[in-house]
């Protein structure tokens, strides 16, 4: 969920200007936010009990939708890659071989009548790179093709590009969809981490059939048409591989997409090339993570997210920890600049407390 980010630019678009104009009906005034939690899994759940009292307090502090993360996102204690639930393609995380944490869920959740959608992230793979060497994103360092670790830790991405990786991620979606009655998925790390990746054998060969240019030969650290052309060929492959999972979405689920801030245009992520496939799009807001001021997320990230979401829902991921100030002034720009948001998922990177649920509950209020 938490981005690992080199910035090759200048900060770009932060005097954008606010008032993004959402397409979307106007909700009625004093309408309530719905209420979406992000979950991590191995931070909050580790028995059946753990999973009964949180959605019990879920369903007590009105919240509607959990997004639960089934697949390992981040390196840090577990490999990314490693799952929550049942497979017969990756391996379990540690403690997890007998406990289904999905299905517990499921069961837990739909009693209740909250709804759950699987948090899928995409390439960021540790599982995936280390068992497929071959799939690990190459980058351009000294004018060499090297494995992408990382840029301010070590972290395991494979090549979003490759037919192998993206055949092996689809797999595991509809693995899910196929055994778990989920209301719908919401993907991440669809992206690259800079321009200068990825450079391996079959991305390479496959740029050079459709321009006649080696990408080890761009200067990844100049704009200009070249670095726009490589660029192109990188968001166009991502956006085809969006369409391949809502093609393997059964009728009645619907699927959303964690998106960084669409100004991050290094990472060949561009949500107006898939929005058509989603329902939803859920940017990342996070201010605090990239220094900058609070009102970047009204004037610039929400503004360029909905400039490129076009029919889909923008339902932005809000951080907790935030001040009552800081909350009142986000929360204010979003019922007064952007009325077609009717709903903000709020992602806690640890264990959710009663008392957190409870403060958002009372902060979705009018």
């Amino acid at each position: 969920m938490r981005l690992t980010l080199w910035w090759p630019l200048a900060l770009l678009l932060f005097a954008c200007g606010g008032s993004g104009g959402a397409t979307e009906a106007v909700a009625p005034k004093g309408q309530p936010f719905g209420i979406e939690l992000i979950v991590r899994t191995a931070e909050n759940f580790h028995s059946t009990d753990d999973v009964a009292r949180f959605v019990a307090q879920a369903a007590a502090h009105q919240v509607t939708v959990i997004n639960l993360l089934v697949k390992q996102d981040e390196d840090a204690t577990i490999p990314s890659g490693a799952v929550y639930y049942r497979s017969a393609l990756a391996p379990a995380a540690a403690g997890y071989e007998t406990f289904d944490v999905l299905q517990t869920m499921l069961d837990a959740a739909h009693a209740r009548g909250l709804r759950v959608r699987a948090w899928l992230p995409q390439f960021h793979d540790q599982v995936a790179a280390t068992a497929h060497p071959t799939w690990q994103m190459m980058a351009k360092v000294g004018g060499t093709a090297q494995p992408y670790t990382g840029s301010r830790q070590t972290e395991y991405f494979v090549n979003p590009l490759s037919p192998e990786v993206q055949a092996y991620e689809l797999a595991l979606i509809r693995e899910v969809l196929e055994h778990y009655a989920v209301d719908g998925l919401m993907l991440d790390w669809i992206r690259f981490d800079n321009y200068n990746m990825d450079v391996g054998p079959g991305t390479r060969k496959a740029y050079q059939a459709a321009t006649g240019i080696d990408p080890l030969t761009l200067d990844f650290t100049q704009p200009g048409a070249a670095l726009e052309r490589w660029n192109a060929f990188r968001t166009e492959g991502l956006a085809a591989y969006v369409k391949q999972v809502r093609q393997a979405l059964p009728p009645g689920r619907d699927m959303g997409v964690y998106i960084l801030p669409p100004e991050f245009v290094e990472v060949g992520q561009d949500a107006a090339r898939f929005n058509d496939q989603t329902d939803l799009l859920s940017p990342m807001c996070y201010f605090r993570d990239w220094g900058f001021p609070v009102a970047w997320v009204w004037q610039s990230c929400m503004a360029t997210t909905v400039q490129k979401a076009g029919a889909a829902a923008v339902v932005p991921a809000m951080d907790m920890g935030l001040s009552d100030t800081q909350y009142g002034q986000i929360l204010g720009h979003l019922r007064s600049d952007y009325a077609g948001v009717r709903s903000i998922a709020w992602f806690h990177h640890g264990t959710w407390s009663e008392a957190q649920m409870r403060h958002v509950a009372q902060l979705s209020q009018p």
